[in-house]
């Protein structure tokens, strides 16, 4: 049976508990270094499993792969042969005289229990990038830090904590203006420009308590709990801009788009209060109210530059022309992917697309919400587009029909290739050991620990100057 029919024998249910067996007790089970979306191994013995069995026609299709979870740029046929030999160190495959392979029971077991995986996570990963989840999420993120910002800003005397609070409860009209003019009414658009507009109100507003903070400085009393409010409000305001910009391109939400600048705004806002609270400690509070004056500006220069653009006749309008920052996960993936293809091989701008639209549809028949991320534009037409791009960007040139990279594309490419191979090398594992993101967590949590059982000593400390 074909791996892809195996989800008819998966209902809603198993789906969402997934398998029985965890991740890691799986990864353990079978001597696995990594998660099976990270890279093509799984991906290779996935073709077998299909039935694709000479090793020269797995390489001819490996080289078309394509996923949007992985640091690696192409498969070259060197990768085939380090995955046949894992595969065969690990008793997944053997090779036979002919020079054919096929899967062992380890193996076969490891494909339907890693596909099984991906199945389990796509279902929650298109629950989590969906509109629903997003407009839920962003109400009580949003209720939650404009409560602690406006009681932190009256109690310190920020003008920047108190404009920031008051940012976030207009941040929940947004929502229901997404809601009812945008989703209910259909009005994607209305919608949208009525986003933009409130945020250029929130410039105006900035602006003009910024002024009055400049004219009249008052004394700002930082606190390590504001400091702490600001760090979780740049936290959570990030993971609702990529949250929103994902939905908002998945679904072609121009609403959502419109409403995850509004929360890299917020990231914005939130990092001038840090900033202004650093500078209170020394007696330097006017530039509490510049760092907002500046903000106030860069406010205004998205919001008419997106204004202008939503402004355009319906036949001028382009949703991709509104930037978020979900497109650099593709933008990025394909212009390794398509830089990467164009080294490797003398070829046609026709046949690259063609060769991505089959790489496409492998990634998504097997790895399937980590080949796109739901994006179900995402083909030969937005492929095209980024290699237009490149080529008005001076990394690609066409020369007798065929692609080939400039000196900039090539000098893009090997600093794209020495990150997979960093990547690559960190991600093998060879016993105990603490890897660096191991390391930037366990700092985290002892300052964390280390601010908690100081603060109020710290407090005392910082009033007192």
């Amino acid at each position: 049976m074909p791996l892809s029919d195996q989800k008819l024998n998966y209902s809603r249910k198993d789906l969402r508990k997934g398998p029985q067996r965890d991740r890691l007790d799986i990864r353990n089970r079978y001597g696995l270094d990594h998660e099976p979306h990270t890279d093509y191994f799984y991906g290779f013995l996935c073709l077998i499993y299909d039935g694709v069995n000479n090793i020269r026609d797995i390489k001819d299709q490996m080289r078309l792969f394509f996923i949007s979870s992985t640091a690696q740029l192409v498969n070259e046929d060197q990768d085939v042969e380090e995955y046949l030999q894992a595969a065969k160190r690990k008793d997944f495959l053997q090779i036979k005289k002919d020079e054919t392979v096929e899967l062992t029971k380890k193996g076969r077991d490891l494909v339907e229990q890693c596909y099984f995986i991906n199945l389990h996570t796509s279902y929650w990963m298109r629950l989590f990038f969906s509109q629903k989840t997003s407009l839920i999420g962003s109400v009580i993120f949003l209720t939650l830090l404009s409560l602690l910002k406006i009681l932190t800003g009256l109690q310190l005397g920020s003008e920047g904590m108190l404009t920031e609070g008051f940012e976030n409860l207009t941040d929940l009209i947004k929502i229901g203006i997404i809601v009812i003019i945008g989703m209910r009414l259909k009005k994607d658009k209305a919608s949208s420009i009525i986003i933009v507009l409130l945020m250029l109100l929130t410039g105006v507003i900035m602006i003009w308590s910024g002024i009055e903070a400049l004219l009249n400085p008052s004394p700002i009393i930082p606190t390590i709990q504001a400091y702490i409010i600001g760090f979780v409000s740049m936290v959570l305001n990030g993971l609702l801009m990529f949250q929103k910009s994902m939905v908002g391109r998945i679904s072609g939400n121009l609403s959502l788009l419109s409403d995850s600048k509004d929360a890299l705004l917020n990231v914005q806002i939130s990092a001038g209060v840090l900033i202004g609270l650093t500078f209170a400690i020394f007696g330097y509070y006017f530039v509490d109210a510049l760092i907002a004056i500046i903000i106030a500006v860069i406010i205004f220069k998205e919001g008419i530059e997106i204004l202008i653009e939503l402004t355009k006749k319906e036949e001028e309008f382009d949703i991709r022309a509104i930037k978020v920052v979900a497109d650099n996960i593709y933008n990025n993936r394909l212009t390794g992917y398509l830089l990467a293809s164009i080294r490797r091989e003398r070829i046609s701008r026709s046949t690259l697309l063609e060769n991505f639209k089959k790489g496409l549809k492998f990634g998504r028949q097997y790895y399937h919400g980590f080949a796109d991320f739901f994006y179900d534009d995402l083909g030969k037409t937005i492929a095209g587009q980024h290699l237009d791009k490149l080529i008005k960007g001076k990394f690609v040139e066409i020369h007798d029909n065929e692609l080939m990279l400039t000196k900039k594309g090539l000098k893009y490419f090997y600093k794209a290739k020495a990150k997979e191979f960093k990547f690559r090398s960190e991600r093998i594992y060879e016993g105990f050991s603490i890897r660096t993101g191991q390391i930037y967590c366990l700092l985290v949590f002892v300052i964390f620990i280390l601010i908690i059982i100081f603060a109020n000593p710290i407090n005392v400390l910082l009033n007192s100057l």
